[in-house]
């Protein structure tokens, strides 16, 4: 029989391997235990589960400010003193 096998296809069994589908893996021939699979995630990828966790935009909200900072409405006096009150905690 010939062993060589067509381009494209490799001849696994020509190696020694195994083919089908769930056979059992191989055990080391010194008894060994095989090493665990470990996943690593990058920042960037954390930083983007984050980010999908987060709430959908209100957009209502958005277009309420806007109008307000667009009329001069948005800056009272009651505003500006709960943003000094804030901020006076987040310092003290």
């Amino acid at each position: 029989m010939n062993d060589i096998a067509p381009i494209g296809r490799p001849n696994y069994s020509a190696i020694g391997g195994s083919t089908r589908r769930g056979a059992s893996p191989v055990t080391p021939v010194n008894g060994a235990q095989r090493g665990s699979d470990e996943v690593q995630f990058s920042d960037t990828a954390r930083l983007l589960s984050k980010l999908r966790e987060l709430p959908d935009i209100r957009q209502d909200k958005i277009d309420q400010v806007r109008q307000a900072i667009d009329d001069g409405t948005y800056d009272t006096d009651e505003k500006v003193d709960a943003m000094l009150d804030a901020l006076m905690e987040d310092i003290a």
